[in-house]
């Protein structure tokens, strides 16, 4: 198979000319500025946190007013969802209701200010140069925050980087398919994250990113990949460190932990998953499948869930984005969502087969994301990480749909359906 990168490799010896453009600076220092608070001590880096999200969104939505005719990403695809997010937001009276509406929205805002740009061969190295840079930062924190200095007996969660980890793993992951030197290696570190970390969804979802490529790979390779993953994985589940983190007795069989996850997802608590580790989630879901049925079809509003979190575990969210979107938004809210995700999916899968060299690796990326991110939704919330995750995907979404209008002999005009 034909190398896409190929016409690309003269570029990578020399640091591209081309001036950054806004969104590329703006998503960058929202990247480092989630990243900061892992790297400083005594949490000092905390108040700085939201620029992760807030730096991004005011970026590219000046480029989104500036240039609102140049903009190729379907928006169209997201409309229902953002009008019924928006409607909510209008009428909500939980506390936070408007900051969490808009971090839900700011991911179609960066997508629709990359896809103005206009992209060339350059744009594109430097989209990977940077990355690959900003891969190094996260080396960086994750070896800090896992303590892979010899202070592994401690637990550490590093959830919200483990996310990170998975949006970065789908990357290399399509990178692997067309060759890309490092890719495959990189990748594995990314695996390792939360093995290390002991998140136990983020390692299913980070591990299943190559197998499970929407990127051109043979079924032998995928096998392959399950084969080896599968094989690791049984090795990992019988770490101490893992089993603490899974049941509370500190030890269990692959089928309790089913068993338990099963439950967890399901609402069941007349299971026997009593021994099965969920961290508060239990109490978090019951509660709030306990109220489901009050406003089954349209839910409670924005933001209602983090009454009832804080008042059982203390937390402002409930680690289940599906249960979330349902109980706020509800049935009708959670189905719109779905339904715009998967179209999403298929859009971009179908306009990565018409993406110029070099560039279909944005829309298989972009589109590939959505499997980690729904994975992680039954145990976190990626909705809300848009610094850690939703950013930085549709980023390179609005990049493919951008180098589609830049790079095509006639300009291909994109649209939304």
């Amino acid at each position: 198979m034909m190398n896409n990168y190929s016409e690309l490799d003269s570029l990578s010896v020399e640091t591209p000319r081309r001036k950054a453009p806004l969104p590329f600076i703006a998503l960058a220092i929202g990247m480092i500025s989630s990243y900061i608070p892992d790297l400083l001590p005594g949490g000092i880096g905390d108040n700085i946190s939201y620029l992760g999200w807030i730096i991004p969104l005011l970026g590219c939505g000046w480029v989104v007013l500036k240039k609102p005719f140049s903009i190729t990403f379907p928006l169209g695809l997201w409309f229902l969802w953002a009008v019924w997010v928006v409607f909510y937001m209008s009428f909500a009276t939980a506390e936070h209701a408007l900051q969490r509406s808009v971090m839900l929205l700011t991911p179609l805002v960066v997508g629709a200010g990359f896809s103005t740009l206009d992209v060339d061969e350059e744009l594109i190295e430097t989209f990977r140069l940077w990355l690959n840079r900003f891969f190094w930062v996260f080396f960086a924190v994750a070896t800090f925050g896992t303590r892979l200095a010899g202070l592994l007996d401690e637990l550490y969660g590093f959830a919200a980087a483990t996310i990170t980890a998975s949006m970065l793993a789908v990357w290399y992951a399509v990178g692997y398919t067309t060759g890309e030197r490092h890719a495959l290696r990189r990748w594995a570190f990314l695996v390792l994250v939360p093995v290390l970390a002991v998140t136990r969804t983020g390692m299913v979802a980070v591990a299943l990113t190559l197998p499970l490529t929407l990127a051109p790979l043979a079924i032998k390779k995928r096998l392959l990949v399950l084969v080896l993953l599968l094989a690791g994985g049984s090795v990992v589940f019988q770490l101490d460190r893992v089993q603490n983190k899974m049941f509370y007795s500190g030890s269990g069989t692959v089928s309790d932990a089913v068993t338990g996850m099963t439950d967890l997802f399901s609402g069941n608590t007349q299971g026997s998953s009593g021994d099965f580790a969920t961290s508060g989630r239990q109490a978090m879901s019951d509660e709030l499948l306990a109220h489901m049925d009050e406003a089954y079809w349209f839910g409670h509003g924005a933001n209602t869930t983090e009454a009832v979190t804080m008042a059982i575990g203390g937390l402002t969210h409930p680690h289940n984005d599906w249960l979330r979107v349902r109980y706020e938004y509800g049935m009708f809210g959670l189905l719109i969502f779905a339904l715009s995700m998967l179209a999403q999916m298929r859009h971009a899968q179908r306009r990565a087969s018409l993406a110029p060299a070099g560039s279909s690796i944005f829309f298989y990326a972009g589109a590939g994301a959505f499997i980690p991110m729904a994975i992680f939704m039954f145990s976190d919330n990626v909705m809300l990480y848009a610094a850690w995750f939703g950013n930085l995907q549709f980023a390179m979404l609005g990049l493919g749909y951008a180098a589609l209008r830049s790079m095509q002999p006639d300009g291909l005009q994109d649209d939304a359906l």
